[in-house]
């Protein structure tokens, strides 16, 4: 595996990848036609996807239970709600020219491979190298908590960034509206952080090292 080439990328259903496709190529076939309302078939399937796979999917890994579940399903709620409340407002009237921003960025982060579907962004080539050696070295024994921390924040950063900054920073919006954006964005950043900084690092070693190997499996080539 080359870090050149390395996505952090989950598998999405074929429901989400339908819309997703259905989308980008109306757009592409029509650029001079409006698709909103198959831009609007996406979100809610999108960020449930999303929110399953970086927060719900490690919680089951960990096997968690009780007050540490409580407090990820917490945060999945909270960032659930921002995002849901700011997708509606924002996408929901895009221009032509916007739209073709999106179905672009929509079509970089989805993938197929073998028959299976995927949404992931690009790593840079220096955190997927240094990524691939983290995850080896928990493997091993050896894992350091301030370079688990680094990662996985980066890799943190890079889902709010892909999944969240650019198609809402694609719409031009109103000043009260963007505060609504910049707000919900801290919302989701807050908690993405404090599961990576705080919440991972601290988790018993075998439960930490299943979240690991579940975040491992994500990596991927295409």
């Amino acid at each position: 595996m080359t870090a050149t080439t390395l996505y952090v990328a989950f598998p999405a259903s074929d429901e989400l990848y339908a819309r997703t496709m259905k989308f980008i190529n109306a757009v592409e076939a029509n650029p001079e036609v409006s698709q909103q309302a198959l831009l609007s078939d996406i979100p809610s399937k999108f960020i449930d996807e999303v929110l399953a796979a970086f927060f719900e999917g490690p919680v089951d890994a960990a096997g968690l239970k009780g007050g540490s579940a409580g407090v990820i399903h917490s945060l999945m709620g909270m960032v659930g709600s921002a995002s849901r409340a700011l997708a509606s407002k924002v996408l929901g009237k895009v221009t032509i020219a916007e739209q073709r921003v999106l179905a672009a960025h929509f079509r970089e982060i989805t993938h197929e491979k073998d028959g299976k579907y995927y949404c992931g962004f690009a790593l840079d080539p220096e955190v997927a190298n240094e990524a691939v050696l983290m995850f080896d070295s928990f493997r091993s024994g050896n894992g350091e908590r301030d370079q688990l921390v680094r990662i996985m924040t980066a890799i943190g950063d890079g889902t709010v960034q892909n999944f969240f900054d650019v198609p809402m920073m694609t719409v031009k919006v109103g000043m009260v509206t963007r505060g609504l954006v910049s707000a919900g964005r801290a919302t989701i950043e807050k908690a993405s952080h404090s599961m990576n900084r705080k919440i991972l690092p601290d988790m018993e070693p075998t439960a930490r090292q299943r979240v690991l190997e579940y975040m491992a499996g994500m990596l991927q080539e295409f």
